[in-house]
C-alpha cells in the first residue's frame, strides 16, 4: 500500500509541476485548465491558507519534522516568491519576505529534528 501512496504521490507531483509550467508559460490557459477565475483569487487563497493551516496542525500534533519540513519549504518557496512579485512591481514586500525567511529557518531546524 505504500508503495501505491508513494506513486500517486508522484503523479500528483507531475501534475502539479506541468500546471505551474502552463501557467508561467500563458496564464490564460493556465488559469481556464484549472477552472480558476481572476475574480475569485481571494476566496481561493483563503480556503489555500487553510489547507496550509490544517497541514501545519496536524504535523505539529503528531510531531512529524518530515512533514513540517516538506510544509516550511513550501511556504519559503510560496512567500519568497510573493517577495520577487511584489519587490519587482514596487509594492511592499517585507512581510512576504519576513515569513519566507522564518520559514526557510523553520526547515532548516527541522532537518535536526529529523534524526
Amino acid at each position: 500500500m505504500a508503495t501505491l501512496v508513494n506513486w500517486f504521490g508522484w503523479l500528483l507531483a507531475l501534475a502539479m509541476i506541468g500546471v505551474t509550467v502552463l501557467l508561467a508559460l500563458n496564464k490564460q490557459s493556465g488559469l481556464k485548465l484549472i477552472q480558476h477565475r481572476i475574480d475569485m483569487l481571494p476566496q481561493a487563497m483563503l480556503v489555500r491558507y487553510a489547507g496550509l493551516t490544517v497541514l501545519a496542525v496536524v504535523a505539529s500534533w503528531f510531531g512529524a519534522p518530515r512533514v513540517l519540513f516538506g510544509l516550511l519549504i513550501a511556504i519559503a518557496v510560496i512567500s519568497l516568491g510573493d517577495t520577487y512579485i511584489y519587490r519587482r512591481a514596487g509594492h511592499p514586500f517585507w512581510l512576504h519576505l519576513a515569513i519566507g525567511g522564518a520559514a526557510a529557518f523553520g526547515a532548516f531546524l527541522s532537518l535536526f529534528a529529523m534524526n
